[in-house]
């Protein structure tokens, strides 16, 4: 490549990284500062435009002020990058800026032995901070792909915390003209969503372009697939039926594709870009939970009521959808729960091969559904050996105790913040 259109890029990408604006500070920036003195490379995950590069910035602000270099290998102008471009660039770096600790790149994942780049400023003492979309790269590879320690990063959308400092509330004080703010934000919440860009313009509009970016870029072109309108299909389907059950046979039965290995491989692909989870009816056997229902969530709640196709669903399947979101953003390992007696809850949290927690998530519990809700919870608590559970509610706070078993019924945004 071009000595001087890669010097002119370098300056380019230096110069903007420096003068971008901080933005919101990220719940997670604080999480960083152990990693920060680690000599391992951290990669950052996560969904397309959740803010990983902003992210980027945040840590090198913050953490290497005035001590990091920044390169985004997605400008077209470095396509043609080949490995041996890698040490002009090192060069060009110590050469415009003088030696610095932190190297920080956006979407390096496409280059060519990018990982031996990586590897090599790590050698040199160098820490590297590492940015990207495809979770297929970025995380089940990274270990062929970056010999020694690494640790992994994951960015979510903006949290209820993170939206509400954004529109400036105080959360911690819970009085009742704030609280009335915070459940009035919350509805907004709830259906658009966190994705930046919504929050901070709110153009609804941009979901649908963020969903086809994703199906487009890190579907369909990444995995070569030729019947695209196969795997849009699928992906309405499943983002429409968010939070229901399914098996890979109903699916089948359920959009065009007739092949069940198919079905299979295109979920693989869609989750491994982050915008659905895939989510287990637990069992403590692998193989009878390999066999066992799935669930689907999306990654933001905006997605649902924007791009797919569930206008007329009650608010509970949003809320579902939060939480498990939520969880997730928490690091949890999260199962759903049916009995023999098909007695249902949400959600079961698993650690070190154990549940330690069981969730129950209903909008309004009513004389209608709070014999089914309760149960459900109740049904999970005994069998796991659990002396209280939880169901998470739109804005109902109480105890009640059910044959020594404890169930705290607790607003969805009180448990949010």
């Amino acid at each position: 490549m071009n000595k001087d259109i890669l010097n002119k890029v370098i300056f380019n990408h230096q110069e903007i990284f420096e003068n971008k604006e901080f933005g919101l500070e990220r719940d997670c920036l604080k999480e960083m500062l152990p990693i920060t003195k680690n000599p391992i490379a951290v990669v950052i995950t996560g969904h397309r435009r959740v803010g990983k590069s902003v992210f980027l910035q945040q840590i090198a602000k913050t953490y290497f002020p005035k001590d990091h270099y920044y390169l985004d290998f997605s400008d077209p102008a470095l396509k043609n990058i080949s490995e041996k471009d890698y040490e002009s660039i090192y060069e060009l770096f110590l050469k415009n800026f003088g030696k610095k600790n932190a190297f920080f790149f956006d979407e390096i994942q496409g280059m060519p032995e990018w990982n031996k780049f990586v590897n090599n400023l790590r050698e040199r003492g160098h820490k590297c901070f590492i940015s990207g979309s495809n979770a297929e790269l970025l995380s089940s590879e990274i270990s062929t792909f970056l010999t020694g320690r690494h640790i992994d990063r994951s960015i979510f959308p903006f949290s209820f915390k993170e939206f509400l400092k954004y529109k400036q509330i105080d959360y911690s004080v819970f009085s009742t003209s704030n609280t009335a703010k915070i459940l009035n934000l919350f509805d907004i919440y709830l259906e658009n969503g966190g994705f930046p860009e919504i929050v901070v313009y709110n153009q609804l509009d941009l979901l649908k372009e963020i969903y086809n970016d994703i199906i487009t870029k890190d579907v369909v072109v990444r995995w070569n697939i030729k019947d695209v309108s196969e795997i849009k299909d699928l992906y309405y389907y499943l983002l429409s039926n968010a939070t229901q059950e399914y098996t890979y046979i109903s699916l089948k039965s359920k959009t065009n594709i007739k092949d069940v290995k198919t079905i299979k491989k295109y979920v693989d692909y869609i989750t491994k870009t982050y915008m659905l989870f895939e989510v287990k009816q637990f069992s403590y056997s692998l193989q009878k939970q390999r066999k066992k229902l799935k669930k689907i969530y999306a990654i933001d709640n905006g997605l649902l009521s924007n791009v797919g196709y569930i206008f007329s669903i009650g608010k509970t399947r949003y809320l579902e959808n939060l939480v498990f979101i939520e969880l997730k953003r928490r690091e949890k390992e999260v199962y759903f729960y049916r009995s023999l007696k098909n007695q249902e809850c949400d959600f079961l949290v698993v650690e070190n091969k154990k549940v330690v927690d069981a969730i129950q998530v209903c909008y309004t519990v009513n004389d209608e559904n709070k014999e089914r809700e309760v149960n459900g919870l109740l049904s999970a608590l005994r069998e796991h050996k659990l002396k209280k559970g939880t169901i998470i509610t739109y804005n109902t706070k109480k105890r009640e105790t059910h044959d020594g078993l404890v169930v705290d019924y607790i607003p969805a945004y009180e448990w949010l913040l």
